[in-house]
């Protein structure tokens, strides 16, 4: 297996492997309503192309692949360039197109509510960290992850992070991650979650 930076030739694989992944996330049904699951599929794909556009310009993307085969990816965003930019207004219209004016509204609405909770201390944030459906179990997620470890505790800072699947949260815990608030928005429970930065866990 190799974890290594994504590059912009896999960023279309990357997109629809992580609109797999998150294809039945609660968060997902509640903004896309009625849609079946390959509307939301289909719906998540454009999303994600444009927001891994956007992290592949001032945040940092992993991808974890085999035999040449991507398995997953990560995003996250360093210190300071959270929230990501908005991505140019064409790529917009193209989201739009896909997902329709009323899911682009709750998108937006649901970012604006966890943005108002985001930490102001210098932070490496978890964007969004997903597995190939038939891969995971394997371990894979756990492997990105210490990756992504690795760079925040090597720059001394604490990590975050939002989730609103609660079976999630053990995974996160053992990595050192701690429930530091709940909310809920569209109907759907989100945990965030703060990991201390490497050098306060050592004082």
């Amino acid at each position: 297996m190799e974890i290594h930076p994504l590059g912009e030739r896999e960023a279309r694989a990357a997109s629809r492997l992580l609109a797999r992944a998150f294809r039945d996330n609660l968060m997902n049904r509640a903004v896309l309503g009625r849609a079946g699951p390959s509307q939301r599929l289909r719906a998540n794909t454009a999303g994600l192309r444009c927001q891994l556009g956007q992290a592949l310009r001032v945040g940092r993307v992993l991808s974890l692949s085999e035999a040449g085969e991507l398995r997953g990816a990560l995003i996250s965003v360093p210190p300071g360039a959270y929230p990501l930019p908005l991505p140019p207004w064409l790529e917009r219209l193209r989201v739009a197109r896909v997902q329709g004016p009323r899911a682009v509204s709750r998108w937006s609405w649901v970012a604006e509510r966890l943005a108002e909770l985001h930490p102001l201390e210098a932070h490496w944030t978890l964007s969004i960290l997903g597995v190939d459906p038939p891969h995971t179990g394997r371990g894979l997620g756990s492997r990105l992850l210490l990756r992504f470890l690795e760079q925040v505790d090597g720059d001394g800072l604490p990590a975050y992070l939002e989730t609103d699947a609660e079976a999630n949260l053990r995974f996160y815990t053992r990595a050192g991650f701690r429930v530091v608030g709940e909310l809920e928005l569209l109907g759907v429970s989100i945990w965030r979650l703060r990991r201390p930065a490497a050098a306060s866990d050592a004082a």
